[in-house]
């Protein structure tokens, strides 16, 4: 049925999907920045998972968000497709994923929403985020990958010759809208990837079935980036890191480009790991996790979940 002639087009639907897992005064911060959104028509839905504290508890005091809970946590991929899925049942014309350690600007959905708009092959939108302890300094505003290489990314930033809509590479699971038929057309996140490289995963499959990934300088967002870290990377997250590494060229790779992806990226970690265990910044347990990942996926084995630990949230 269509409206009166010069009714206005309804807004998309939006929901806002932040996943928590043991950091609810991070997520209540970013819930409150959301109710200031310019936007009319979204909704706001935290994906709990598998917290052990008194997330949920905190969380069903709110009266104006939807609350999924998971009892257990099934890392950042599969903690999201939860979000998705229920959104997209509930009629979501776009989902906008957002880390849980982040505020926005009142304009943010307004105006990812009115790129998205503006062309149907525009499957990704990104805004430019910047550092929560400093608001004027870009931490992302989407990537380009040199030499059809993954591992060699040329981040965008801001500058006098900065367009205000570019078309990127990669936009970073951190900040994300994304359009409702790219999920169905090329499925969720992939739920082998426990953390690390799903959402670059998701960027080279959407690129793939010819929709366009861009960045805006005009949607603004800031992330504390000591909050969903925890500081240096923790010994876990050298496991995930070559576990995703593994996997991402095993899909994405082939040939040369998967021998020099892989080495690349597994010498860089594995350099950045011993400095910091050299430094004292990070436990010698992390050089052991690196090497087990590196094991198990050369063998095929099957990799043993320990329990994440309080960084390992989202």
């Amino acid at each position: 049925m269509t409206g009166p002639p010069g009714a206005e087009k309804p807004q998309p639907s939006v929901w806002i999907i932040v996943l928590n897992w043991n950091r609810p005064e991070d997520t209540l911060q970013c819930v409150s920045s959301l109710r200031l959104l310019d936007y009319p028509s979204y909704r706001i839905l935290i994906v709990d998972n598998g917290s052990t504290d008194d997330s949920v508890e905190q969380f069903r005091k709110l009266t104006d968000v939807e609350l999924l809970v998971s009892d257990r946590n099934l890392g950042f991929g599969v903690g999201n497709n939860l979000g998705i899925e229920y959104a997209l049942s509930h009629g979501a014309d776009y989902t906008l994923l957002l880390n849980n350690d982040t505020t926005v600007s009142p304009p943010l959905v307004s105006t990812l929403v009115k790129v998205a708009e503006s062309e149907p092959q525009i499957g990704i939108v990104g805004p430019t985020i910047f550092y929560s302890g400093s608001p004027d300094q870009v931490w992302f505003s989407g990537m380009r990958f040199g030499f059809g290489l993954y591992v060699i990314r040329v981040g965008r930033r801001l500058g006098r010759q900065r367009a205000p809509l570019e078309d990127v590479d990669f936009v970073s699971g951190c900040g994300m809208l994304v359009r409702r038929e790219l999920w169905n057309r090329v499925g969720l996140f992939d739920p082998r990837f426990f953390m690390y490289y799903e959402d670059l995963d998701l960027c080279v499959r959407a690129a793939q079935a010819g929709y366009r990934l861009v960045s805006t300088t005009e949607a603004h967002m800031w992330h504390a980036l000591s909050a969903s870290t925890g500081g240096p990377d923790s010994p876990m997250k050298q496991y995930y890191q070559v576990k995703s590494t593994f996997l991402f060229c095993e899909k994405h790779t082939r040939g040369l480009t998967r021998v020099v992806t892989v080495s690349i990226r597994l010498a860089h970690a594995g350099w950045m790991a011993v400095r910091q265990v050299v430094s004292g910044r990070l436990p010698r347990e992390a050089i052991r996790l690196y090497l087990r990942g590196i094991t198990e996926t050369v063998t095929g084995s099957r990799a043993r979940k320990a329990r994440p630990t309080s960084e390992e949230a989202s």
